[in-house]
This record gives structure tokens, sequence and C-alpha cells, in this order.
């Protein structure tokens, strides 16, 4: 093939059909070409499918030679149009042999027609059911590979008319249409695309009808779905994207309510465990909690001796390994507490009624006994399967308001803070942590509220959870039962805490804290003091708790664990990956509900809020925000910052859709 500059070629491009060019110059094999839009490209000479046997324009005259091209290029499309191949074919199907380009261009034009010779091509290139082409020379088809082609491209062309047809009904959406059947059936992939983007897995063809119709991109999707009420206004879509499910099939329901059914007489299996319905037991849990799974209960003696009692709602006595309730608790993982709504572990009928600790009602627990001396010493851990009466279960807040005329629970509080002191003496980190933020919304109003979780029975809750998780894992390693232990080390602390939180000491010491990790051996967990710890305390409500009370429970009746290290290794993986998730979806959606109250608030007011500066860079200044409980990020502001400055922070953009706060800071 003898190229120079002004040949004309057809040249092997993206997609099906053929490129049209004029050659600009060779050399080493490769061939700059100069378009029909003026562009240049270059390409190696194998890719040229067809060209001029001479320089037939000349190239010094650009806008000339681009005139050239795209009048020789329109002329070789018209005239492949005209072709008939059905009757080329007719003529020759008896033929066994190949044909040159040339040759089949000869029945219907004179020789060295070279513009017949380059429609020939692409008029063979869009319709590939008479001829079939190898190393440039073209065969008849026979009957048979025919009648074959013709199927690929009726069912291409289905598939084309799908995509089209798809693209329309999308686009009908941003009116506000709604979708159609089609659509409908492809809507979780829709939204699984506005979650995860390009890592979404989308169908081909959808994706394809999404570019034609201009929404190939996650906001504008969303916008057209919203617009048609596909996705409701605040549709949480990391369920979606995460596959989580929200309700309980109806055989699940059922074997829920018929295990509390068979089995709402206590007595029954009395004789197997401790009876402590004698003892005052109280349980006390955030507010509108129905899921309660632990509850307390004390003794003192005359020497100052005491045994604190922490009970824990025990469903692995009802819920079998490999059952259908136990498979779906492990696909769950966790429960889900959001702002608007809660997704259970467990069917409610079991987790809120028959399960949970509800007041007035004999219930079946895993206890932890720990025996402390006059001293707070532990001395002694007891683990036993018993039954319990709960006397009291309220809340947080209610619960505050009878301190001071309940002599019980003042005791219980002062129990509490001994054994905080005692963790304290073992090398815990104390101190003052930021209020928490709630979140929730009632009746659809979006409400935000502050709570201080170190406040008297929030903080006495928690400090007897600790000493239970710390009785489970002293307990294991010392009955050698496998578990999974929770270490964290800790670097060293040169903070001073003071008795109320400080943002500035709270950020630096964060800063020398270790993530957890987790371990088949026994070791210290520093910031709290304690030279084991693992979790138990919530297996109404984490899969993990409820594997290692089988452990504890099997290990109590001398039976076979049923869980070997390895396998409990496994389990527990993925239990504490459903937790991950779980905390990721529980996360997002407070934040959205908090941007959107945000927001609504700033159609009415300018936001702005007391905060104080706790580092800062060259590019950018980390600061506390007190209405937000957090510490966030912004641009360096326009004076002059030192590291404990109060300041005032001003929201300015809130992007509900990418979960997006941006601020400002000013002189307080």
């Amino acid at each position: 093939m003898n190229l120079v500059a002004g040949c004309l070629v057809e040249f092997s491009a993206r997609g099906t059909e053929p490129g049209f060019a004029a050659v600009l110059g060779c050399a080493g094999g490769n061939v700059r070409l100069l378009l029909p839009n003026g562009k240049e490209t270059t390409v190696t000479e194998k890719k040229i499918l067809h060209a001029t046997n001479r320089a037939v324009i000349s190239v010094s005259d650009r806008e000339a030679c681009r005139n050239a091209i795209h009048e020789v290029d329109l002329r070789r499309q018209k005239r492949s149009e005209e072709f008939d191949l059905a009757e080329i074919h007719e003529l020759l199907a008896e033929e066994t042999r190949s044909f040159t380009l040339h040759e089949l261009a000869g029945f219907v034009a004179e020789p060295g027609d070279e513009d017949a010779v380059a429609a020939m091509l692409r008029a063979l290139t869009a319709d590939r059911l008479y001829f079939k082409e190898k190393n440039g020379s073209y065969t008849p088809m026979n009957a048979d590979e025919m009648r074959q082609i013709k199927q690929q491209i009726e069912k291409k062309q289905a598939l084309e008319n799908e995509e089209a047809q798809m693209a329309a009904d999308l686009s009908a959406l941003q009116s506000g249409q709604p979708p159609s059947e089609q659509l409908s059936a492809r809507l979780t992939e829709l939204k699984m695309f506005i979650t995860a983007g390009e890592e979404a897995p989308i169908n081909k063809r959808l994706m394809a009808a999404l570019e034609r119709a201009g929404l190939a991109n996650p906001r504008k999707l969303h916008a057209a779905l919203s617009a048609s009420g596909v996705i409701g206004v605040d549709e949480n879509l990391l369920l979606v994207k995460y596959h989580v499910p929200v309700e309980f099939s109806r055989e699940l329901q059922n074997l829920a309510e018929n295990l509390a059914k068979k089995e709402s007489d206590f007595s029954l299996r009395l004789p197997q465990r401790t009876d402590l319905r004698h003892l005052k037991t109280w349980a006390i849990d955030t507010p509108g909690s129905k899921d309660r799974d632990d509850a307390f209960s004390f003794e003192l003696d005359p020497d100052g001796s005491c045994r604190l009692f922490v009970h824990v709602a025990d469903p692995a006595e009802f819920i079998e390994p490999g059952s259908p309730l136990d498979i779906e608790a492990a696909r769950r993982g966790s429960s889900i507490y959001m702002p608007d709504s809660r997704i259970h572990m467990l069917p409610p009928g079991i987790s809120e009624h028959f399960l949970s600790l509800a007041e007035g009602a004999d219930r079946y627990a895993l206890t932890f006994i720990l025996s402390f001396s006059s001293e707070t010493v532990l001395q002694k851990l007891e683990i036993c399967e018993s039954v319990i009466r709960i006397e009291c279960a309220t809340e947080y807040d209610k619960a505050d308001l009878l301190v001071d005329s309940d002599a019980w629970l003042a005791t219980a509080l002062s129990l509490a803070e001994k054994l905080k002191n005692r963790r304290a003496e073992g090398g815990a980190v104390m101190f003052p942590r930021q209020p928490e933020l709630e979140v929730k919304v009632i009746d659809g109003e979006i409400q935000v509220s502050h709570r201080n979780r170190d406040d008297l029975s929030a903080g006495m809750i928690a400090e007897f959870m600790i000493w239970a998780n710390h009785a489970a894992a002293e307990w294991c390693r010392n009955n050698s039962v496998p578990c999974l232990y929770r270490i964290q080390e800790m670097g060293e602390i040169e903070a001073k805490f003071s008795e109320t939180f400080d943002p500035l000491t709270f950020y630096n010491a964060l800063k020398s804290f270790r993530k957890t990790s987790v371990s088949v051996h026994a070791g210290r967990h520093a910031s709290l003091g304690l030279d084991s710890y693992t979790q138990v305390t919530s297996p109404l409500r984490r899969y993990a708790d409820l594997l290692l009370h089988r452990q504890i429970k099997a290990a109590i009746k001398k039976q076979p664990l049923p869980y070997s290290q390895s396998e409990l290794n496994q389990a527990m993986m993925i239990a504490d990956e459903a937790i991950v998730r779980a905390d990721e979806i529980m996360r997002e959606r407070e934040r959205y509900f908090l941007y959107k109250y945000l927001k609504q608030r700033q159609k009415s007011e300018t936001l702005v809020f007391d905060g104080v500066v706790v580092d800062f860079s060259n590019n950018d200044v980390t600061f506390y925000c007190e209405f937000l409980c957090s510490f966030r990020r912004c641009r360096l502001p326009g004076f002059d910052l030192k590291v404990g400055m109060p300041v005032k922070v001003k929201i300015n953009q809130i992007d509900l859709f990418d979960g997006i706060i941006r601020f400002d800071l000013l002189k307080s």
C-alpha cells in the first residue's frame, strides 16, 4: 500500500463503522491523518482498510482540505446506501470463492472508481448479513449462516430498542411521570447506582440508557426518581446499598410468636437455673427502648463488701445455632437504630417482648456476679443461668429524677463511682467526654437535643456493663473457653483533665489513643484500665454477643462448646463486619437528619454557634463546635489563630445529597 500525503483512506476506528480521513504523512509504520472534523489522529498502517492509489487532494491548505474530505465523505456514504447487497449476494451465492472489494465494486461501478470501492467497504461493514470478511476478502454467506446472522441482528435490534425505550422512560421520570413496568423491575439497580455510582453492579444496557437520558450521574438520577415519586423525601438508600432486610418474613414472625407461646411459663426451666427473683432488679436504658437486654442488682454486706449482679437477656436459651431465626440474626448481624426508625436483629415479637427485660416480668438471664471487697477489689467472678424479675424498667432521664428520693438507686450510683475509681487506679483514662447529640424524628418533626453521657444513671449503667464485659473475659480466660478479646494499647497522655469537658484537652488525648484490636488471647484494654475485655451485654442487638453467650452457657453446663476457636473467629469476623455496616448506616442517617434540621433553620436564621480552635496548619483549622458536639475542619479564616481560642462557627453550605457541610470561622 503506497500511502502519501493527499491519499484518502478508510481505517479501522472505534465502533463498527470505519473512519475516513486524508493522509498527512507516513513514518515508521504510522500514518498521520486529518479527520473530517479538522482534528488529527495517528494510526498504524495495519489499520488502513482502503486507500486511494494516489494523492487526490492537497493538504497544504487545511481548510480547503477539510472541506474536500467532508464532501467526499458525504458522497461515499450516499453511494454506500444505494448499493443493494442482497442483489449482489443473490448473484454470487453459488460461488465458493472470496471476492476483493474491487471485485465487488465492479458489479455496480466502472473499474477504477475509488469512491465505489470505499462505498462498498462501508456498505459491507454496515450490513454483515450477506458477506463474511476474512483478511480483506469477502465470501457470500450460505443459508444457514444468514439465518444465524439474522437472529443475531434481530436480538441486537431488540436490545437496542429496549435501551432506547428505557432511555425514553428515564427521561419521562424527570417530568414527574411514574416509572414504566420495565423500569420498575430495575429500581433496585437504579437506587444502587445512586449510592455507589460507577461501582454499582448495574446492567450495561441500563447504564447506556442512563447516559442517553442524561442521567448517568447519581445526583441527577436521584432528582429524577424523587420527581417521579419513586424515592421518598427521606428514603434511606444505604439500606439498598448494603442489602439490609427491613422486615421479617411471615415465616420468621410465626416462629418467633410460637417460640414465645411455647416458653411463656418460666417455671418450666427453673430447676436448672438460679432463682434470683428475690433481688431488687432495675433495667435502665435510652428513651424509647423496648428491646432491653441488661439489668442490674446488688447486695451490700455489713463489712462493706458487695456483690454486683449484671443480668443480660438470654436469647441463646431459645435460639438454636443453625435455626431459621439464628440464620436471620447472623445475616443481619446487628440491630440498627436510626432517628426515624429501627431495624431489629431479632423479630420484635421476641426482642421487644418475650426476651426483653420488661418491668414486672419474670425473665431468663445470663447473670454475671462480681464480688468486691470493701476496698472495691474484685475477688470473685461467677456466671450463672438465672431467672430474674424486673421491678422497674425506666429511662436514663427518669431514673435521674429519682436519685434524690430513692436511697437504693443512690447507693447504686455510689457503687458505680467506686468501681470507676478502681479502674482509674488500674490506669484507666478518666475524663469528661463531650456531650452526646441526639437526633430524633417524631411525627415527621426533627428534634435535636444534647445529653451528657456521663450523667448519673447513664454513667452508672455504662460502668456496670464495663465490669460485666470484663467478668466475661476473665471467666473465659480462666476456663479456657474460646473467646475473642478486645485489646487496646495506650500512648502516653500528658494532658491533665478538668472536671468538666474541655475540647482542647480531649482532642489532644484522642491523638494518643490506639485503635481497639481483636485477639484470641486476653490482653489489656488500657483506656478502660482492665487486663481483659470482651463484649457480651447486648445479645438482643449484636450477634457477636449472642455467639459468646452460647460459648459461656455450654461451658457452665459442662457441654461441648458450640464453636472451636477458628469457627468462632470466622463467625465473629462476619458479625463485626455487620456491626461496622450498621454503624455507618446509623452515623449517616443521623448526619442526614441533623443536616436537614440545620438546613430548615437556615431558611429563617443565620446559623452561628460557639466553638474552640484545637489545631491548625497552613491550609486548614480544626475546631470543636459546641452545638454539633464534634470536631470539624474548615479553611483558615482571615485573622490570626491560636490553639484554645474561642471562635464563632458559621454554617454556610449544606448539601444533603453528598452529606457535606461547610463552615467559616468568625472572631468570637
